[in-house]
């Protein structure tokens, strides 16, 4: 009886380092060629698993990063917005709608400064439906601040 006791132990703490270790690993090797080359020893992050508080926050900035995707309209109107997210707004004259989609990969803040990761693909339309501009399966790396006004963005690298 106390053996299977310690064997069912040892297979639910395998299975929780898999989870734990698994989803990092997955990403790691999902966006790892070129992306390990450009990004450099920051490429790393990709592993860290975020806590609860960091999960929560990176959802409120992931927000943000969903309204300038959303956004179209004209440049200046853009980066007095979104700032540094202006990059992903929708500027073509000829666009009227959009689509996109954006996952959270990881995310780490600490104390006034911090780290996120997400993956977007996006396309722009004209009136009659047709794509104008798009983008597939892009891993960014944000860093964020801490401001008065909350958590920022202030750098955006993707490759390429």
């Amino acid at each position: 009886m106390k053996k299977k006791i310690i064997f069912i132990s040892i297979i639910i703490g395998i299975m929780f380092l898999v989870c734990i270790f698994g989803r990092g690993i997955y990403f790691y090797g999902k966006y790892s060629v070129p992306n390990e080359k450009y990004f450099g020893s920051q490429y790393k992050e990709i592993l860290h698993t975020m806590s609860f508080q960091d999960k929560k926050q990176a959802n409120e900035i992931m927000e943000i990063v969903d309204d300038a995707f959303s956004f179209i309209g004209n440049k200046e109107n853009a980066e007095s917005e979104f700032g540094e997210l202006s990059r992903y707004c929708i500027t073509e004259e000829d666009a009227v709608t959009e689509n996109h989609k954006l996952k959270l990969v990881t995310a780490n803040f600490e104390n006034d400064k911090g780290y996120l990761w997400f993956v977007y693909s996006n396309e722009a339309l004209d009136k009659n439906n047709k794509i104008i501009s798009a983008s597939g399966g892009i891993l960014v790396r944000s860093v964020v601040e801490k401001t008065n006004q909350g958590w920022k963005i202030i750098d955006t690298r993707e490759h390429p």
